[in-house]
């Protein structure tokens, strides 16, 4: 499957691919669902500074979660960049209303 972006949430698969290149985006949180213990997500902004990345711990199983909520203004990002994401693991993006 390849990335889908719906108003307010993006679905993320694919690595190595520009989700929004030059476009500021306000982030309220991030979801990433994995499969297999040890599965990395790693997501940069446009100027390669990482966002946010996280490894699932050793007791993962199917449809094991890592979350970070940026709080009530939510994270201000320039572009972002899926650059890892193993297995069928799924980053979903949550955008804050402007």
């Amino acid at each position: 499957m390849s990335n889908l972006r719906h108003n307010t949430r993006w679905v993320l698969d694919t690595a190595e691919s520009v989700v929004a290149a030059g476009t500021e985006v306000r982030i309220q949180s991030l979801v990433y669902v994995g499969t297999t213990n040890g599965d990395d997500c790693i997501l940069h902004d446009g100027n390669g500074k990482v966002i946010w990345k996280c490894k699932l711990g050793t007791v993962a199983t199917s449809g094991y979660q890592a979350s970070i909520n940026f709080g009530p203004g939510g994270q201000t990002v320039d572009g972002m960049d899926l650059d890892t994401i193993d297995g069928s693991g799924t980053l979903f993006v949550y955008l804050r209303r402007q």
